[in-house]
């Protein structure tokens, strides 16, 4: 799990544009993982609280539920967006189930 201040220096970095690898300037979509925890809830009080591109998570809010959702190439099983105190969207997640741990993620998607 990452550390909030982490977490936010993660996000501000790579939701801020897509940049090229170092080694030939390949650029690759990808999820920036926010956190992951065996349930739901422990998931969503790993989220409250946490900072995102500098702004304090006050609560979730779940977008879509089902197979076929979300942006990436994961199977996504919920859509959710991370609020501020005033219920403003910090950014869109994904939630998926990776081996016995659900994870949210942040799709980055890279364009040349």
């Amino acid at each position: 799990m990452l550390s909030s201040c982490a977490l936010s220096l993660v996000l501000a970095t790579t939701l801020a544009g897509c940049s090229g690898e170092q080694n030939g300037g390949d650029c690759r979509s990808q999820y920036i993982t926010l956190a992951s925890a065996e349930t739901w809830k422990q998931l969503q009080d790993q989220l409250v609280g946490s900072v995102v591109e500098g702004q304090d998570v006050a609560s979730v809010r779940t977008q879509a539920r089902g197979p076929d959702v979300g942006a990436g190439d994961r199977p996504v099983i919920r859509v959710i967006d991370l609020l501020t105190m005033q219920g403003s969207r910090i950014v869109q997640a994904d939630v998926y189930r990776e081996d016995s741990q659900l994870t949210a993620g942040v799709w980055s998607q890279c364009i040349d």
